[in-house]
């Protein structure tokens, strides 16, 4: 199926990348069945997902620039690192395509898809399973411009606060789209993300984990509860989906990561192994053409601030997985052969193996925001019943993620904002480098990172209470009714 169809209705007032906008097609080839959308959507809704705020973040740190090949890469991502409002315009690194016009580019697809679906010929539960598919994975692509491009629900006034803006279908007409409020962006994605829930739910249709389902959805709105600070239905959402798959995967008996394809390297796998949900391939690699950023071995790695934060035992040898808490060694690869540990130590999240990168959903999370939910909770009300669930999760987690040399120690934290503070670093340990989750909880806790840019030694702070991304300087010259953060 050629995707000219995609190309014809191209959002000119949403999406910023000059080449982009230009693309045309002279021979129109619509599509007849649903399969059709089908493969549109797995083509141009799912894309090369890209989960870019981790620069931002104090998941990553500047390193001496040894290695002059990487001098062209440190002059333009030194913009993100030290959060300049210049870091989308001429003046500073330029036009970044994956922040702003990635996810509208698969939002189109998804748009695509849910216009035409019922002008087409096949069976019904395809049908509405892929409306289900493309509201869900539409709704994904929002949450993360929102939370780019918009304050944290949390922190500002989301009925007031801009978010960004909402289109809903694939039709051009010229108009200029306004930024919507964050409450309105927010009510949009719950609402297609319930809708999309109910769609899967009641259309079963085989997918690989490489696609979302129903599972996804509720983990999903989970998430987006738990930002909204809505903690009975975070719990409610995280339960419905540790009912149904509730595994954790057992770092001691295991040799590669938490998103290994149970050693096959097959997209293609029937069922998802062990803990996950939802997975994906992303982009990865420095490319200065396209602008997008790695977790390799470069001017910008991961910081001791994280790697710092995992026990590591006595007598660590992170290389030869000889530390207590096993994410240490599974989670990042090393530059072991050209830097040591000590001192300036290379490293890179690659939660996907040294040469596949993937991310996703897994029950990790879920854990994780249910322990939250129900800390906040026990904050709230004083039932110590609420503090003992959350420690029953945080304790189940650690147990499959140490060595079983060096056990992990079982918690039982008393005090209500030390447990909060310590499933925050949790997180930090568990989700480091995945679908923007560290960046999200500095906004929503308004944390403050520092950053350190070397090699001149210079020291930039960010507040991230109300921190947002500027919008390129290129979306905006080609809409003028939005408005900048």
């Amino acid at each position: 199926m050629k995707k000219n169809i995609y190309l014809l209705i191209i959002l000119l007032s949403l999406v910023g990348c000059k080449d982009f906008l230009e693309e045309t097609s002279q021979d129109l080839v619509r599509p007849s069945q649903v399969t059709d959308l089908e493969q549109i959507l797995l083509g141009d809704g799912y894309g090369s997902p890209y989960y870019s705020t981790t620069i931002f973040t104090d998941e990553q740190a500047s390193t001496n620039l040894d290695d002059e090949s990487f001098q062209s890469t440190y002059d333009e991502l030194k913009w993100l690192y030290t959060w300049n409002k210049d870091m989308f315009t001429d003046a500073g690194a330029g036009y970044f395509h994956c922040f702003w016009e990635m996810p509208y580019r698969r939002i189109l697809g998804c748009n695509l898809v849910l216009d035409y679906l019922d002008e087409m010929a096949g069976k019904e539960v395809l049908r509405e399973s892929l409306r289900g598919e493309a509201l869900v994975l539409r709704a994904w692509n929002y949450f993360h411009l929102v939370n780019m491009f918009g304050i944290a629900y949390s922190q500002g006034n989301p009925s007031t606060d801009l978010g960004v803006p909402l289109k809903l279908d694939a039709t051009v007409n010229g108009d200029f789209y306004t930024r919507n409020t964050v409450a309105e962006v927010y009510a949009r994605i719950e609402k297609d993300l319930l809708d999309g829930n109910r769609l899967l739910m009641e259309n079963r249709y085989e997918r690989t984990f490489y696609r979302i389902d129903h599972l996804a959805a509720k983990a999903m709105l989970s998430r987006v509860y738990l930002y909204m600070e809505n903690w009975d239905k975070a719990l409610a959402y995280a339960d419905s989906v540790l009912i149904l798959k509730s595994d954790l995967l057992d770092l001691n008996n295991f040799s590669m990561d938490v998103y290994n394809t149970s050693g096959t390297g097959s997209v293609y796998l029937a069922t998802a192994p062990d803990e996950i949900i939802w997975a994906r391939n992303y982009l990865t690699g420095y490319s200065l053409s396209s602008s997008v950023i790695a977790w390799v071995i470069g001017p910008f790695v991961v910081s001791q601030e994280l790697i710092g934060r995992y026990e590591q035992g006595a007598f660590a040898d992170i290389s030869a997985k000889r530390v207590r808490d096993l994410r240490a060694f599974f989670y990042f690869t090393f530059g072991m052969d050209i830097w040591g540990f000590q001192g300036d130590m290379r490293e890179s999240i690659a939660k996907g193996g040294s040469s596949s990168y993937i991310q996703g959903i897994r029950t990790a999370e879920l854990y994780l925001n249910r322990a939250e939910a129900y800390t906040q909770k026990f904050l709230k009300e004083g039932n110590d019943a609420y503090r003992n669930q959350a420690l029953t999760d945080l304790n189940r987690l650690r147990k499959y993620r140490f060595n079983k040399e060096f056990p992990a120690d079982e918690l039982n934290i008393t005090d209500g904002q030390e447990l909060l503070e310590f499933i925050i670093d949790e997180r930090f340990r568990e989700l480091c480098g995945e679908t923007n989750h560290r960046w999200c909880d500095l906004r929503r806790y308004g944390l403050t990172v520092t950053h350190v840019l070397k090699p001149e030694g210079q020291t930039y702070s960010q507040d991230m209470r109300h921190y947002v991304l500027p919008i390129p300087e290129l979306v905006l010259e080609q809409n003028p009714y939005l408005v900048q953060n």
